[in-house]
């Protein structure tokens, strides 16, 4: 688990392409904004102290300027543009509790008719 500050509010999240819960800047979605995408990259216990990446939160959610190390952040811009990013997954937690709860109920029916099959001799 990766622990990420937003570039534009400095809330905390998980994951440094996850979409912020409170401004909703979302990095993923600006598949083209390589400099955005290492900055969110950049903000995250991977490349920071803890104690350093909170300072930052700080600052951002104060609405004061962050410096980046330059030389990382370009280092950071050159890997992403050959890589792809991370699939977030836009499916609402619903669609999965109903999957699961439907492949649940076809294993009971199976299992059911399996136990009457055998207590009728099959």
């Amino acid at each position: 688990m990766t622990l990420a500050v937003c570039v534009r509010c400095g809330e905390s999240k998980v994951g440094a392409f996850t979409p912020c819960a409170r401004c909703k800047l979302d990095p993923a979605a600006h598949g083209t904004d390589r400099e955005l995408q290492a900055k969110s990259l950049f903000l995250t216990d991977r490349f920071l102290p803890g104690g350093e990446l909170e300072a930052i939160g700080r600052k951002l959610r104060a609405g004061e300027p962050v410096a980046y190390d330059a030389a990382r952040l370009a280092e950071l811009t050159e890997e992403l543009k050959t890589q792809k990013l991370p699939i977030v997954s836009k499916t609402p937690a619903g669609c999965s509790v109903i999957g699961w709860g439907l492949m649940g109920g076809l294993v009971l029916l199976v299992v059911g008719l399996l136990w009457v099959w055998r207590v009728r001799g099959g």
